[in-house]
């Protein structure tokens, strides 16, 4: 079978030569009703319906889909199989199930989560229960005790590495969106409102700011601790009441494990500048993610079987763990100003802004993100603390 682009029929007629598939949803053919709920930026997706199930079904296009002169590799659905597959066994649960990846048509098919709602999309209309924090940072924690080099033998590190370094697209994208075209000249930047300009010329003429980038564009291209989601932020999790899932795992790739804290960290402070009436709950939900992942993340370096500190005894091995944590936490800091800044001038900005009631609101909101951006950037190598991480952000 060759690569094509799946419609309505073609999807449907794929489905009826998939036994197991089929199963799921009953029936015939005929009676499964699917619909495309495409919502992000890369891919097609469609939900499924059958008498006995439904099914999600995610292809990927081999551009991007809301930029259609952007070329992008297929294999990105590969990456994402593997990731879903690596991380499954801890995270059970909290991400959808994998229950099928075509590797002609770079297709997954998984379960539907019809009755979730995207986060980002849930905090806007004030309908996300509290609470779902804390499960992100039990989600993160558990994929870095399953994938990190302190708590698995190297030979599992040294096969996530060899499974995941082709992901050399989306990585770049990464590299380039998050860590690097926010402070530069950059035809992919969007033009800023007149009222940014000059933000954004500071921006890309901070030298101090931009040594700090520095320093985290090392961390995330040297720093292999455990397998990332990669882009986990509030528009990459589902939720109904208190389930709540993480999707989208395609940019997947071993790196510094305060990237993917700080980039679901820095959703919730762009929200908060959008509306900043929330501040007492987006507080608790930053703190109830950190106690999460960090106690999490204790118990499970405990008594890890690891190559690393393997000659620690109980009391230096608990030591270790806590500058472990203090370690990630700046990593944390950092990686959370890039994307507050990144998600304000840079490609792909957020919806959260269209909570603001004026235009006047609106500026002052993004421009209180910047200055919270580049202060967590160049200050969050020093912190020791969570609070020093809430301080900075004026909480």
């Amino acid at each position: 079978m060759t690569y094509r682009i799946l419609n309505d029929a073609g999807l449907r007629d794929w489905l009826a030569e998939q036994p197991e598939l089929s199963k799921r949803l009953g029936g015939v053919a005929s009676d499964w009703s699917i619909r495309e709920v495409s919502d992000g930026n890369l891919n097609t997706v469609f939900l499924v319906d059958g008498p006995a199930g439904a099914l999600c079904c995610k292809q990927a296009l081999p551009h991007v889909r809301v930029a259609p002169d952007w070329p992008m590799p297929l294999e990105r659905a590969l990456y994402e199989a593997r990731y879903m597959r690596a991380v499954a066994p801890a995270v059970t649960g909290l991400m959808p199930k994998l229950f099928a990846y075509d590797a002609d048509l770079f297709l997954l098919v998984m379960e539907c989560l019809t009755e979730h709602e995207v986060l980002r999309s849930a905090l806007i209309e004030d309908q996300a229960e509290p609470g779902f924090s804390a499960v992100i940072g039990t989600y993160v924690a558990r994929t870095v005790q399953a994938t990190g080099w302190v708590n698995q033998p190297f030979e599992t590190g040294a096969r996530l590495l060899e499974q995941f370094s082709g992901n050399t697209a989306l990585t770049r994208i990464t590299v380039d969106l998050i860590l690097t075209d926010p402070y530069r000249i950059c035809d992919r930047n969007p033009e800023p409102e007149a009222g940014l300009a000059d933000d954004v010329k500071a921006l890309q003429t901070d030298q101090i700011l931009h040594r700090a980038v520095g320093r985290l564009q090392d961390r995330f291209l040297t720093a292999r601790q455990a397998l990332l989601h990669g882009d986990l932020h509030t528009g990459s999790i589902m939720l109904d009441g208190t389930d709540v899932r993480v999707i989208d795992g395609e940019f997947a790739t071993m790196g510094p494990i305060g990237f993917d804290c700080g980039l679901y960290l820095g959703n919730l402070a762009l929200h908060l500048c959008a509306a900043p009436q929330k501040a007492v709950a987006l507080r608790a939900e930053m703190v109830a993610f950190w106690r999460s992942f960090s106690e999490e993340l204790r118990s499970g370096l405990q008594d890890g079987s690891g190559d690393m500190w393997a000659l620690s005894g109980s009391a230096g091995r608990q030591d270790l763990i806590e500058t472990f944590l203090k370690d990630i936490l700046r990593d944390t800091a950092g990686f959370c100003g890039l994307e507050m800044i990144r998600r304000t001038v840079g490609f792909a900005q957020v919806a959260d802004y269209s909570l603001c009631s004026t235009e006047k609101d609106r500026l002052l909101a993004r421009q209180k993100a910047l200055q919270i951006g580049r202060t967590l950037i160049v200050e969050g190598a020093s912190l020791r603390s969570f609070d020093g991480v809430l301080s900075l952000m004026g909480l």
